[in-house]
């Protein structure tokens, strides 16, 4: 994008710069709207509306034009990429583009699916599966730990009913039910100590 003159534009106003082969654009609404063509050229074309400050018809870059009849698909993937997006927040730009670009790639593979099989199923059950099927084909078994809980290599042990529950009551202890805990009992680098728990594992 080239350098614009460095001035507050007003309302309506707009700046074009071209060569043989792109336009830059920099025209003013609300705010600074920039733009950068390869197949539109610098001409100015009627929206249709009136300006019900002036009376006059509004105008705008051709390319704007072209850009807001489109624009509904662009707003459309943004809004459900949204609700289950895996991006972070960073410091580093290249990271957020990185991570927009995987769900940029996620829907579209989306779209495609459902277009070719014809199945109806959810955009967060199609990213469910496509995380699974990657981590089952690609995922790369752990080496043998040197202590502590051995590891498991299956990836989809994330997946099973192993969910934490408060321990059942007894008549003898009634509500203060308590076991020892497992964990602390079996660390290999660090003393072990005997704690109390209410809650346990359940399969």
């Amino acid at each position: 994008m080239p350098a614009f003159r460095c001035r507050k534009m007003q309302r309506g106003e707009v700046e074009f710069k071209e060569n043989s082969q792109q336009l830059a654009v920099k025209w003013h609404d609300k705010r600074d709207v920039h733009v950068l063509s390869t197949v539109h050229t610098a001409t100015m074309l009627a929206t249709g509306k009136v300006d019900h400050l002036t009376g006059e018809l509004k105008i705008k870059p051709d390319c704007v034009l072209h850009y807001n009849v489109k624009m509904g698909a662009v707003d459309k993937a943004d809004m459900i990429n949204s609700f289950v997006e895996c991006t972070r927040k960073s410091t580093k730009w290249y990271k957020k583009i990185f991570f927009h670009l995987i769900d940029t790639v996620a829907l579209n593979g989306y779209i495609v699916y459902r277009q070719l099989t014809g199945k109806v199923i959810t955009y967060q059950k199609y990213r469910d599966n496509l995380m699974r099927e990657l981590l089952e084909e690609h995922h790369t078994p752990r080496r043998p730990s040197t202590g502590g809980r051995p590891a498991a290599d299956n990836p989809l042990r994330l997946t099973a009913r192993h969910f934490p529950c408060k321990v059942p009551q007894t008549v003898a202890q009634g509500s203060r039910t308590r076991r020892h805990c497992k964990v602390c009992l079996s660390g290999t680098r660090k003393r072990k100590h005997k704690r109390l728990t209410k809650y346990v594992f359940s399969l």
